[in-house]
């Protein structure tokens, strides 16, 4: 696994928001592996995963220096939703960053 630079980070949390709306809009950064994974989450799981990974890319880019809340977000998330490779990978990245 590669640790992602912050911007890279939040463009790839932004196209697997993306892709658990089931937005039409094709991916650039995510394989078709990392999206079938995440197709594979619960269908009632994938609006929470949305929802968290959400409260992490709104902290990225308006308070980066928030680091706490950043952690404690990133370790729910991780909680629950760290099992899905993609997810994991970009949380891990988002450790290293904070």
């Amino acid at each position: 696994m590669k640790l992602l630079d912050r911007e890279t980070t939040i463009q790839k949390i932004d196209e697997i928001i993306r892709t658990l709306s089931k937005s039409k809009k094709q991916s650039t950064v995510l394989t078709a592996d990392e999206i079938k994974s995440i197709q594979g989450v619960d269908k009632e799981d994938q609006l929470k995963l949305a929802d968290r990974l959400e409260d992490l890319v709104v902290l990225l880019r308006d308070d980066p220096d928030n680091k706490k809340k950043i952690r404690e977000t990133r370790q729910i998330a991780f909680d629950e939703f760290g099992h899905v490779s993609p997810v994991w990978d970009v949380l891990k990245s988002i450790e290293a960053l904070v």
